[in-house]
C-alpha cells in the first residue's frame, strides 16, 4: 500500500502544469486516489482487514475451539476429525465434522447473539434427520463453553467444551431426564490439535 501511495504521488506531481487547466482534472483524480490510499494505509497497516464488530469478547469466547483437530474417545480410540473455522469476519464459527469411519459428517453454526447475549449452536448432519440435534444456547462459564437445549425438551442435553491443556480440548455431552437435577454422560471426547 505504501509503494502504491508513493507511485501515485510520483505520477501526480510529475504531471506538468498547464495554463489552460486540461492537466488539472487527471491530477485531481490521482490526488484523490492518493488520499484514499494513504487513508487505507493508516486505517489498517497490517493488511488484515477491518477490526470488525466480532473481534472482541464475548464474540471470541469460543475461539479456543478454532483449528484442525484429531478427535479421540477417552480410551484413545479415534472418533473422527473436526475443523472449526472462523467466518463472516469472526461473527460465525463453522464446524466441519467427519467420523473415523468417514461415513458420518456434520456441520454446526456457532454464533453469539447480541439480542439475548447468548451463544447459539445449530448442528446438522448427513443422516437426513434435522431434528436429531436440537438447537442449543448458553455461554462461557468458568472458562468452559456450556450450551444447553431448550429447558422444555426432554431429555435435556448439555454440551461442554474446555481447554484441558495446550493443544487439547475436551468435548462432553450429558443428558438429564429429570429437568437438570441429575446428568449422565453420553458423549466424551478429547480434541488434539493437528500438527502444523
Amino acid at each position: 500500500m505504501v509503494r502504491i501511495s508513493i507511485a501515485i504521488a510520483y505520477v501526480v506531481f510529475s504531471i506538468p502544469q498547464s495554463t489552460d487547466g486540461q492537466a488539472q482534472r487527471p491530477k485531481k483524480q490521482l490526488l484523490s486516489a492518493l488520499k484514499a490510499a494513504v487513508a487505507a494505509t493508516a486505517f489498517d497497516s497490517t493488511g488484515s482487514g477491518k477490526e470488525g464488530a466480532c473481534s472482541k469478547p464475548p464474540y471470541t469466547d469460543f475461539d479456543f475451539w478454532i483449528g484442525k483437530w484429531i478427535v479421540k474417545l477417552p480410551q484413545g480410540q479415534p472418533a473422527g476429525v473436526n475443523e472449526i473455522t472462523r467466518e463472516q469476519d469472526g461473527c460465525l464459527l463453522v464446524e466441519h465434522w467427519t467420523s473415523a469411519r468417514g461415513k458420518e459428517t456434520g456441520s454446526s453454526f456457532n454464533y453469539y447473539d447480541v439480542r439475548d447475549k447468548r451463544w447459539h449452536q445449530l448442528y446438522l448432519d448427513n443422516s437426513g434427520n434435522a431434528g436429531a440435534y436440537p438447537a442449543m444456547s448458553g455461554g462461557l462459564q468458568d472458562g468452559r463453553m456450556v450450551l444447553l437445549t431448550d429447558e422444555h425438551d426432554s431429555p435435556l442435553s448439555r454440551w461442554t467444551w474446555y481447554v484441558v491443556s495446550p493443544g487439547r480440548v475436551r468435548q462432553m455431552a450429558e443428558q438429564s431426564k429429570d429437568g437438570g437435577k441429575t446428568w449422565s454422560i453420553f458423549w466424551d471426547s478429547i480434541y488434539e490439535r493437528e500438527a502444523q
